[in-house]
């Protein structure tokens, strides 16, 4: 007799390998962090592959690192925090991975440092990096 899966994710996953670095608390409460690459994405969900994986049920924050398109424009990146659903952990010292479920995304685009000259002088704006935000997918 044959068994059928039935797949439980609403959502279309795309494959993508992204960089992301993500942030999440230890047991202690001390702000751990670590970076990884994506496998695939959708609006509901990330799988990350990385060295150092939070644990299941840790909430967790994520920039997902969207690439140039072209010179001339600008990049952007996807801020989401989520929880943790599931981590696989490969042999010691392998990569591991693990899949979270998304509370909320944003779409943002970084700002570029503003120099303006004045009187053959070049002064920068106090904000080194501000960060726009483009549009909430999720809540």
């Amino acid at each position: 007799m044959k068994e059928t899966v039935t797949e439980r994710r609403n959502c279309k996953r795309f494959r993508l390998r992204l960089a992301v670095v993500f942030s999440w608390r230890d047991e202690d409460g001390i702000l751990q962090s670590s970076d990884g690459c994506s496998c695939n994405i959708s609006s509901r969900g990330i799988y990350v592959r990385t060295k150092c994986a939070p644990r299941p049920g840790n909430s967790v924050e994520m920039n997902v690192f969207l690439p140039q398109p072209a010179f001339d424009i600008r990049t952007v990146e996807i801020h989401a925090k989520g929880q943790v659903t599931r981590v696989d952990q490969g042999t010691r010292a392998q990569v591991c991975g693990f899949a979270a479920m998304n509370r909320t995304v944003l779409i943002r685009e970084p700002l570029e440092h503003v120099l303006e000259q004045k009187d053959g002088a070049v002064q920068s704006s106090t904000t080194p990096l501000r960060v726009r935000d483009i549009g909430l997918y999720r809540s």
